[in-house]
């Protein structure tokens, strides 16, 4: 007689747990210096123990985001005008010393430093008229470094003054008063980050080069084009 074992097997279903969003700290950058978390606790404590708690915690999580380098340039204002708004509901719904904890805190985090892709290099900023009057006036700060560096001139892009095949890169034209459109145009499309401005001109040019190679110019190579468009974008933008 054959004997057939019989197994049971249990189905578990995990617990789902809310939880305040998690901020995970890079071991460089300016978004965590100690002024930087001081900060960052301070929002996150306003909310401790109400029901603002998750509130505050994914104000902390954005407010480390909009301090990087990739962040949309008013991104850290937003964030500042956020936390304005939170600190009046906690103040109304909570406590009133919370509100002025918070709203402090908030100020300081609007002049807190961003990262640039570049050591020295100035952050941009941001043209948004503010909506709350505790922010008037507030910038973020520069990179001190950045006080006792020249700025690069467009001269210094290799791309633009010694190019490939003698292709020429479009320039880009800055937009006055610029608007909702963009802040800056280069060969009729128009940008809202000079990043994106800088890296179209060097694709444009990447593209005539190889252009002008396919069309039968064999003074270059076209891995010469490919060397060139890295070589435009590691340098500064070229303005008209």
């Amino acid at each position: 007689m054959k004997l057939f074992a019989v197994v049971s097997i249990g189905l578990f279903l995990p617990s789902i747990i809310n939880a305040a969003p998690i901020v995970t700290k890079r071991r460089f950058g300016v978004e965590h210096t100690q002024e930087a978390d001081q900060t960052y606790e301070v929002m996150k404590n306003a909310g401790k123990g109400t029901k603002f708690e998750d509130a505050t915690g994914s104000l902390v999580n954005d407010a480390v985001l909009a301090l990087l380098a990739n962040a949309e340039v008013c991104d850290q204002q937003k964030v500042a005008e956020r936390c304005i708004d939170l600190a009046r509901q906690i103040g109304a719904e909570v406590d009133k010393s919370r509100e002025t904890t918070l709203i402090s805190a908030c100020q300081t985090y609007r002049t807190l430093e961003r990262n640039t892709p570049v050591a020295g290099q100035p952050s941009e900023l941001c043209t948004i008229p503010v909506v709350n009057k505790e922010l008037e006036g507030l910038t973020q700060r520069q990179d001190p470094t950045g006080l006792q560096t020249k700025l690069r001139r467009q001269n210094d892009n290799v791309a633009f003054t010694n190019p490939v095949g003698g292709v020429q890169m479009p320039k880009i034209t800055k937009l006055s008063p610029g608007g909702s459109d963009g802040n800056f145009e280069v060969n009729g499309s128009k940008f809202q980050q000079v990043g994106a401005a800088h890296n179209r001109q060097c694709d444009i040019q990447h593209n005539l080069c190889f252009n002008k190679f396919n069309a039968g110019d064999r003074s270059f190579q076209g891995s010469d084009c490919d060397n060139q468009n890295n070589v435009c974008k590691a340098g500064p933008p070229v303005f008209a």
